[in-house]
C-alpha cells in the first residue's frame, strides 16, 4: 500500500528538487492545515490566487452562485459571458484610454507569451530585451527571456534575438534600439532574491524605451 506522499512523489511532476510535500487538508483565512491539523501560515497564497484568504465568505458566495448557473465556458471572446464582460470593464478603467481590451489568461508564462506575440505584432520586430536573473515563466518563448541560465540550459536552442541586460545598470540602455520590439522587467526581481530598482531605474527605462 503506497503512502500518499509516495504517490505524490511518483505520479506528480515536481518543479523542484526538494519538495516541501506538505499533505493539506484544508485551509481557513491565511492558515493551511494538513492531515493531522498541524497549521502553517500560507506565505505563498497559491501564488496570489488566494490572496484574500481561504474560506472568504463574499468569494465563497459568488462562486456558489456561478456554479448554479453554469461552470467552464469558452472564453476567448467567444460567448457574452457575465463577469468577464464586468472584469474586462473593470479592468479597462485602470488602463490608458487606448489600451481598451483584455486578453484573459490562466497563467503568468501564458501572459507573458501573448505579450510577446503582440510586441512583433505591433511593431514589426523579433528581438526582445530582458533582464539577468529575471523570470517569466517556463514555456518556450518565456524561458528564451528568461535571465537564469540554469533553468534555461537544458532546453536549448531557444528563441534567437534574446538580450540580456544587468537589473540597475543605466548604462546599457543602448542596447534597447530600434530593433528591439519591447522590453520585459519585473518592477521587483523576485525570483533572484527581491532585488528592488535603483536611482529611478524603471524609470529611466521606460523613458528610453519611448524615446
Amino acid at each position: 500500500m503506497y503512502t500518499r506522499r509516495q504517490i505524490f512523489l511518483q505520479h506528480v511532476a515536481q518543479t523542484s528538487p526538494t519538495p516541501p510535500a506538505l499533505d493539506i487538508a484544508r485551509a481557513k483565512g491565511v492558515y493551511l492545515y494538513d492531515q493531522d491539523n498541524k497549521k502553517y501560515l500560507d506565505l505563498i497564497s497559491g501564488i496570489s490566487v488566494s490572496s484574500l484568504g481561504h474560506g472568504h465568505s463574499e468569494i465563497l458566495e459568488a462562486t456558489k452562485a456561478q456554479i448554479d448557473r453554469h461552470m467552464h465556458l469558452m472564453v476567448y471572446g467567444e460567448y457574452i459571458i457575465s463577469p468577464q464582460i464586468k472584469l474586462a470593464q473593470e479592468l479597462s478603467k485602470q488602463l490608458p484610454e487606448q489600451l481598451s481590451t483584455v486578453y484573459f489568461t490562466n497563467s503568468g508564462t501564458e501572459a507573458t507569451e501573448g505579450a510577446m506575440k503582440l510586441a512583433k505584432r505591433f511593431t514589426g520586430r523579433t528581438n526582445f530585451v530582458s533582464f539577468r536573473n529575471s523570470y517569466h515563466g517556463s514555456t518556450q518563448g518565456a524561458l528564451s527571456i528568461c535571465g537564469n541560465e540554469w533553468l534555461k540550459n537544458a532546453y536549448r536552442p531557444l528563441l534567437s534575438g534574446q538580450t540580456i541586460l544587468d537589473f540597475n545598470d543605466e548604462s546599457q540602455f543602448n542596447l534597447i534600439d530600434q530593433h528591439t520590439a519591447t522590453v520585459f522587467v519585473e518592477p521587483i526581481q523576485a525570483e533572484a532574491g527581491i532585488i528592488l530598482p535603483e536611482n529611478n531605474f524603471l524609470e529611466k527605462l521606460s523613458a528610453h524605451c519611448k524615446k
